[in-house]
């Protein structure tokens, strides 16, 4: 039986506490009287039909939570009631669920034509098949327009001429709204954009279209992101002229039991003016709903809100549910092969867990790709925690679990990197705020102590590289060591441009579901995992 350290059980019971805490807000009476009265979403990444009770994708939405039927019959049923609704969605709509993975883009362009929203942004994953893909996407029939003020592709990107304006104007409750729209501006390392790929300085870019919607008499403005909540707050402390900022990129859950803050965030601008941040978490699990009040200066006077978890019993969309019901199908034959089984517990696991601390999914996958690169010299394997999208649940696994789990397509490589550089990527993957996040590392033969007290840089404490024995010894800088890697990591991804610079081991580079695939099925069931590989001081 795996015995991970009891610091660490620590550490994944909080995990889970936290996460059991933020869905248990009491639900709130939405205030349709408000002079603007915004509903929003981010980070849907294709989970269509919801999420079950262990956060996973649904593929049928009568009895989970969340989901786009859910969404869009809550922003009619408010505009039905006459309020003051704008509806926006904040990017990263893309990848994510195995509806995704068969159906791509087409899919969410068919869909997002019967969901009302008034506006939306770009975020990183809508760049994950490519600028031409994205380019396509754009030209769909759709009922909203999609917003980049930043975005300023070169000659040569296929997104040169594509309709994504800076802002629009929109008149609700007899007063103009100005909308301005900011898309994730890191594609280039955070995705598959091409290199004509360009942003402009996001506060020079906010700071023009305010200008110009200002110099039309606009007064509300609302400005859609997707950057993350931390840089959402430091542009509300940089730009006057905005209102509000609805935000996602970082998963954010703002609210009752959240360390991120209250709903909504309340900064203020450098004239001193509020100006309220708000974001929903992500999966389709939330709908936003922030109420807000001004005065004839188009000035915040009160707000209230909250971001409210949609429940199996809400209202859904027929026209939408009947569509994923259509979609569910496609996916019959990716969820009827068995490849392996497993009855390991080992805490919480899945997308956002395998972002807090080593997980069960993120410990397998490494395994699979150590056992691979073993047969050309590999010592250990890394993994960088983005990558898993869903859990390996206990029980049976599919095809389909295996896509769930790990979309993205990405190439399994091996890699020759002196130990001071896989000490530079352990140190920058535990580099953002509490040593968590996407780009923090899974690993497979190598195990490493982490203070996140520490300043970034300095975290690592020790870290070691386990041999043929199954015996720890400290990795040496000066050494050279065969590492396997995904290949989004070994292109620079996640900005681990220090795992550019290795040298090309001689080997065949299948895709990261295939080598899972194999390696489950030579391991069925599951046996229980060495765990320990993160721990935290």
């Amino acid at each position: 039986m795996c015995k991970p350290l009891f610091k660490v059980l620590l550490v994944f019971c909080a995990a889970l506490l936290l996460a059991s805490c933020a869905p248990k807000q009491p639900h709130h009476a939405v205030d349709t009287k408000a002079d603007l009265l915004i509903l929003h979403t981010n980070d849907t990444h294709s989970h269509i039909a919801g999420i079950d009770k262990d956060g996973g994708a649904c593929f049928d939405d009568k009895n989970c939570r969340g989901g786009l039927a859910r969404i869009a019959a809550a922003i009619k049923d408010a505009k039905a009631q006459g309020a003051n609704v704008l509806a926006l969605d904040a990017g990263d709509m893309f990848q994510g669920t195995l509806f995704y993975s068969v159906n791509k883009s087409p899919m969410l362009a068919e869909l997002n034509k019967l969901v009302p929203w008034d506006a939306s942004t770009l975020g990183n994953h809508e760049w994950d098949e490519g600028c031409a893909d994205l380019a396509k996407y754009l030209e769909a029939k759709r009922l909203f327009p999609i917003l980049a003020a930043n975005l300023k592709p070169k000659k040569g990107c296929p997104l040169l001429y594509s309709d994504t304006p800076a802002y629009i104007i929109r008149t609700i409750g007899g007063h103009q709204v100005g909308i301005i729209g900011l898309a994730n501006d890191e594609v280039v390392g955070l995705a598959n954009a091409c290199p004509q790929t360009a942003f402009a300085d996001r506060v020079a870019t906010v700071k023009a279209a305010v200008k110009e919607l200002e110099a039309q008499g606009v007064k509300r403005i609302v400005l859609v992101t997707h950057i993350g909540l931390p840089d959402d707050r430091k542009l509300a402390r940089s730009v006057d002229g905005v209102d509000v900022i609805v935000g996602g990129h970082t998963h954010s859950y703002l609210g009752p039991g959240s360390q991120e803050g209250p709903y909504p965030v309340v900064e203020h601008s450098p004239s001193g003016q509020p100006v309220l941040v708000v974001t929903a978490k992500r999966a389709t699990q939330y709908l936003g709903e922030l109420a807000c009040h001004f005065d004839e200066n188009g000035v915040l006077t009160s707000w209230s809100g909250a971001a409210r978890e949609l429940q199996p019993e809400d209202p859904r969309d027929e026209a939408i549910s009947a569509k994923i019901a259509e979609y569910a199908k496609s996916l019959a034959d990716y969820r009827a092969h068995k490849i392996s089984s497993h009855s390991i517990q080992l805490g919480p696991d899945g997308m956002d867990a395998c972002r807090e601390n080593e997980c069960l999914t993120g410990i397998i996958m490494a395994d699979a790709m150590l056992d691979f690169g073993r047969h050309y010299g590999a010592s250990f394997a890394l993994l960088n925690s983005g990558g898993v999208r869903a859990s390996l649940k206990a029980g049976d696994i599919c095809q389909g679990d295996i896509l769930s789990a790990f979309p993205f397509g990405s190439k399994v490589v091996i890699r020759e990197y002196s130990g001071e550089q896989i000490w530079e990527a352990l140190e920058h993957g535990v580099a953002d705020n509490g040593a968590k996040g996407p780009q923090m590392l899974q690993t497979a033969g190598l195990r490493y102590l982490v203070d996140a007290s520490q300043a970034s840089g300095k975290r690592v404490l020790k870290a070691e590289v386990m041999d043929k024995n199954g015996q720890y010894s400290p990795l040496r800088t000066k050494k050279r060591y065969i590492v396997v890697v995904p290949s989004y990591l070994a292109e620079g991804g996640d900005f681990f441009e220090m795992l550019t610079h290795g040298k090309r081991i001689a080997s065949p580079e299948p895709v990261d579901a295939d080598v899972l695939t194999k390696y489950l099925s030579e391991h069925n069931p599951l046996p229980q995992p060495q765990c320990g590989r993160l721990v935290r001081k």
